[in-house]
């Protein structure tokens, strides 16, 4: 399913199970590792709403959208330590774009994975990306199969054939949508 996220990005925080998802996000993120004086990579940002929460504890944060309106959004929001950069995560854009000379202590990703052309390409990327003991953390709706998107078994044997060494995948939350409860799995990844 295609979503033109340009078309929902005025009124994406209006959402009351978006708010809930990206602050389930942030708890399960400070549960799992401290953030302060990390440079973090917010991949898939769309708003902001993760790097907002981020931005008071971390060094500096790229948040990166393909979606020009979402990070119209996050731009509105003056936070003085995120760069909003919008493209997709492409080996070129790492290779030239100056956000990302640096490497990155921390990886993000929340309601992203499943949306992107490939998984595995993304998180080869990420995994580049990240120093020595770097974390890549991510959230996303849980799918009943991997025709369908990304299952628990998905994301653990694509996180561990990209090379990263301690994978750990577990239901995060359970989010009440239209649809009815939706399961969020947390895809847990050490370089």
């Amino acid at each position: 399913m295609a979503v033109d996220w340009d078309a929902v990005a005025e009124t994406w925080e209006h959402n009351e199970a978006v708010q809930t998802f990206a602050d389930q996000v942030f708890a399960s993120l400070s549960e799992l590792t401290q953030v302060s004086n990390k440079t973090i990579l917010d991949f898939g940002c769309g708003t902001g709403m993760l790097s907002q929460q981020l931005a008071p504890m971390a060094k500096s944060i790229v948040a990166l959208d393909s979606s020009e309106a979402m990070i119209e959004v996050l731009e509105e929001k003056n936070l003085s330590n995120v760069e909003p950069v919008v493209d997709m995560l492409t080996r070129g854009l790492v290779a030239q774009h100056p956000a990302f000379r640096g490497q990155f202590d921390l990886v993000v990703a929340s309601s992203v994975c499943g949306f992107i052309p490939s998984f595995a390409d993304a998180c080869d990327i990420i995994y580049s990306i990240l120093e020595d003991d770097g974390l890549f953390v991510h959230w996303d709706w849980e799918a009943a199969d991997a025709e369908e998107g990304l299952t628990k078994d998905r994301v653990e044997q694509v996180l561990s054939c990209v090379g990263f060494k301690d994978v750990t995948v577990k239901d995060a939350f359970t989010i009440q949508t239209e649809q009815g409860p939706q399961k969020v799995i947390m895809g847990i990844a050490k370089k």
